[in-house]
């Protein structure tokens, strides 16, 4: 492999793995265009471990920009852990901020983990299908248009809203729909103050994002990485671009122009509608 090309792939997926214009979603659209262009699929499509890595990146991006929120998460958990073995667990969720965010990322990671396993075969139909693929930009378009009259409440973040979040990150396994898209609005739509939707929305991916990266990771995978200077320019790319990125995104959500994103997202359907 070479670093320029790994240094590129690892700044698309920086900037497509937060940006609400889905990372997925445009993989399986250049995979599709490959033919169309002359090229095939089998030299554009970077190694398992490479992309294992860049989503190690970008996960490593989410922890350092929301470390603070991180932390606390990782301590909430362990003193909800005490208070459910005391039978308090209610009583530490009210009263510890930590508790009930540790509490909210798990009740949230649960229907991820269901509903993104049940679509597992629906994912590569629709990756496969320029149809399928473009209506399902067009509905992220549409959910981000939305957020433009959604501008978020003062809703406490609490189990049930972290249910219903993990449910909407879940369906966001589909390509073209984006997942930091779907769960931001999925919490403004739900009252959740801005902030707390951006924050809440990237804590959520991290057990996402781990689990998908230990699933593709394979013995196979190991043996066919790559020059480790190369693999190194990649990571160091996609963990740049994305804490740049999360910052952006951050910034825009706060602005209440989620909505921005949507032109482009519907533009890349209609497109794919046509190539259908």
């Amino acid at each position: 492999m070479d670093a320029a090309w790994t240094t590129a792939l690892g700044a698309v997926q920086g900037l497509t793995e937060f940006l609400p214009i889905s990372s997925s979603g445009h993989l399986a659209a250049a995979t599709l265009a490959a033919p169309c262009l002359g090229l095939d699929q089998a030299d554009t499509a970077p190694p398992m471990l490479l992309g294992v890595l860049l989503h190690a990146a970008t996960l490593a991006a989410v922890l350092v920009y929301f470390r603070r929120a991180a932390w606390e998460a990782i301590r909430g958990l362990g003193r909800s852990v005490a208070a459910l073995a005391r039978g308090k667990l209610g009583e530490a969720i009210e009263s510890d901020d930590g508790a009930r965010l540790a509490v909210a990322i798990c009740a949230g990671t649960i229907p991820t983990a269901a509903i993104g396993l049940a679509l597992e075969r629906p994912t590569t139909g629709v990756s496969e299908s320029p149809l399928a693929l473009g209506l399902c930009f067009l509905a992220c378009a549409a959910v981000l248009a939305a957020t433009r009259w959604w501008p978020g409440g003062a809703r406490r973040l609490d189990w049930r809203a972290a249910l219903v979040i993990g449910l909407v990150q879940g369906i966001a396994v589909l390509p073209g729909v984006s997942r930091s898209g779907a769960t931001i609005a999925a919490g403004l739509a739900l009252g959740l103050p801005r902030e707390e939707a951006v924050r809440y929305s990237f804590l959520l991916s991290v057990p996402a994002i781990a689990g998908a990266a230990l699933l593709e990771l394979d013995a196979s995978a190991i043996a066919g990485g790559g020059g480790g200077a190369a693999l190194g320019a990649g990571c160091a790319a996609a963990f740049a671009v994305g804490l740049a990125s999360l910052a952006l995104l951050r910034r825009i959500v706060r602005g209440g122009r989620l909505w921005l994103f949507a032109p482009y997202v519907a533009a890349v359907g209609v497109v794919l509608l046509f190539a259908a």
